[in-house]
């Protein structure tokens, strides 16, 4: 490991042959405090975020441009680094592009086209909806009109071991899944709908996936980004969880982001159904071309119900 970081290191810091190397981070500081529905409040300060990030890209003749990554992250002094994102896509001259790798992948609704730019370092995934998780996957995507391309991928969760780990998730007890997916962008509007199904559903589970419909948009109106998307997942049991974001973002000045987003959760036809509805508000102030602060605040609730959490916090970001 400590090879494989001094050698990434020198090819990011040389030039010559290594020009299409790159480096780059963040460090953090903050300010959190977070009540759960029991009435907990926990709060602190501390190193929210550190993190060194490496990119190598280099042009193959006849195949086209190859470029892959990796990066590693720690939260402060004493802490051990645990690998971030790692991975490897190939884009070629028409523009279709393979992409491998161990990735904790965006959130759909609260870090995608929905959320309009206002994922501001938090969100409401692992709050109001459940938390991003690692998976090894593959995926191509292939333009196939002006603003219009289609994307294949499969996925399954991510194993550490030696090598690769190949096999290991496809056991028969993890769920793997296959997506589908379009999505569109010309101008101002950006536009995706995906289907997605899953293998080794448990018979009579209500927490085994089976298939998920999903779609989202954005729109830039100049004085504000607003965006819009659902998720609706059916499970082997015959219940379903649908999960709804509106978002909108607004830039005041040059230097001052401010955004909302507003999102609920629906589950029905199952032995429990609840809905719950949850919202989060952010401010972006960029001090400089590195440094940034960041201020947050959101609460989640379940209609008709008592369960409730609460959370606020302030962030000091500077970059490299």
């Amino acid at each position: 490991m400590k090879k494989t970081l001094v050698a990434l290191a020198a090819v990011a810091v040389t030039g010559g042959a290594f020009a299409q190397a790159t480096m780059t981070g963040a460090i953090a500081f903050g300010y959190d405090n977070q009540t759960t529905s029991a009435g907990a409040t926990t709060s602190g300060m501390g190193m929210d975020d550190a993190e060194i990030n490496f990119a190598i890209s280099e042009e193959i003749e006849g195949l086209g441009k190859l470029s892959a990554g990796m990066g590693f992250g720690a939260g402060g002094k004493g802490d051990a680094a645990t690998g971030n994102d790692s991975s490897i896509k190939l884009t070629t001259a028409s523009g279709a592009a393979i992409t491998m790798g161990t990735t904790k992948g965006a959130s759909y609704l609260t870090q995608g086209l929905a959320s309009a730019g206002t994922a501001y370092q938090w969100d409401l995934s692992g709050k109001l909806f459940g938390s991003r998780t690692i998976n090894d996957a593959v995926s191509i995507k292939v333009p196939v009109a002006e603003g219009v391309s289609i994307s294949v991928a499969h996925s399954e969760a991510a194993v550490a071991s030696y090598w690769t780990g190949t096999g290991a998730a496809g056991n028969g007890t993890e769920q793997r899944y296959n997506t589908v997916s379009l999505d569109y962008a010309a101008g101002a509007l950006a536009a995706n709908v995906g289907y997605r199904s899953y293998d080794n559903g448990v018979t009579g589970s209500e927490t085994s996936k089976n298939t998920r419909n999903r779609a989202s948009a954005s729109y830039d109106l100049g004085v504000a980004k607003i965006g819009a998307g659902y998720e609706s997942t059916a499970f082997v049991y015959g219940n379903t969880q649908t999960d709804s974001l509106f978002s909108v973002n607004v830039p005041l000045n040059g230097a001052l982001n401010v955004g909302a987003q507003f999102g609920q959760k629906a589950t029905s036809g199952g032995t429990t159904n609840e809905t719950f509805n949850g919202n989060l508000l952010v401010a972006n102030y960029t001090l400089s071309k590195r440094t940034y602060l960041v201020g947050n605040y959101y609460s989640y609730a379940k209609s008709g119900g008592t369960q409730n959490a609460t959370g606020y916090g302030l962030f000091l970001y500077n970059t490299f």
